[in-house]
């Protein structure tokens, strides 16, 4: 199922914020900026967005660099059962690909949710799935700051009950994305 149009500004300023974060500081980092200035990652991604290409092209540039997955990105629209209302989310994957971790190799996504009755109420995820997990682990989530709640490398040992999944419509739909075949902008 096709997405309805997101606003593509809150779609940029959420991905550099969360999953495109550590991408922007090392694009930055030949600049020098103070730690102050770097600090948030919700204001870095906001002031690197509306960075004027002639008077600031550095930061332009480095944001129109790390924003590149999201010009390929695949997108759903799911809805979500709730106590009493179901709920519709637009799910935007830059990247959904096969990665390897040592000797195994399984499936990577990054994934931005957005719910629709309320845009700013999202979610950034980096998932994976090894064999053996019968559903979607999630490796790293962002907090509303953009900081990072969680962070495992992908491939990493899982223990037993502490390991967070995907609600059941967000993981059929990364099934049937993967079934159209991988894709990455990477």
């Amino acid at each position: 199922m096709d997405s309805m149009p997101l606003d593509t500004h809150a779609q940029q300023l959420w991905y550099l914020a969360t999953l495109g974060h550590e991408a922007l500081l090392r694009e930055l980092d030949p600049l020098s900026l103070p730690a102050s200035a770097t600090h948030d990652p919700l204001s870095l991604a906001g002031r690197c967005l509306i960075a004027d290409p002639i008077g600031y092209p550095e930061a332009h540039q480095a944001a129109e660099r790390v924003l590149a997955p999201l010009h390929t990105a695949q997108t759903f629209t799911t809805t979500v059962p709730d106590e009493d209302n179901p709920v519709e989310h637009t799910g935007v994957v830059p990247v959904l690909e096969e990665r390897q971790a040592g000797a195994v190799t399984g499936w990577y996504a990054e994934l931005l949710l957005f719910e629709h009755s309320a845009l700013l109420n999202r979610a950034a995820y980096r998932l994976s799935r090894m064999p053996g997990d019968r559903t979607w682990i999630v490796d790293s989530d962002f907090q509303p700051s953009g900081h990072p709640g969680t962070l495992r490398p992908f491939g990493s040992r899982r223990p037993g009950g502490g390991k967070r999944t995907l609600l059941p419509p967000f993981v059929a739909e990364l099934d049937r994305l993967i079934t159209q075949g991988p894709r990455s902008a990477a």
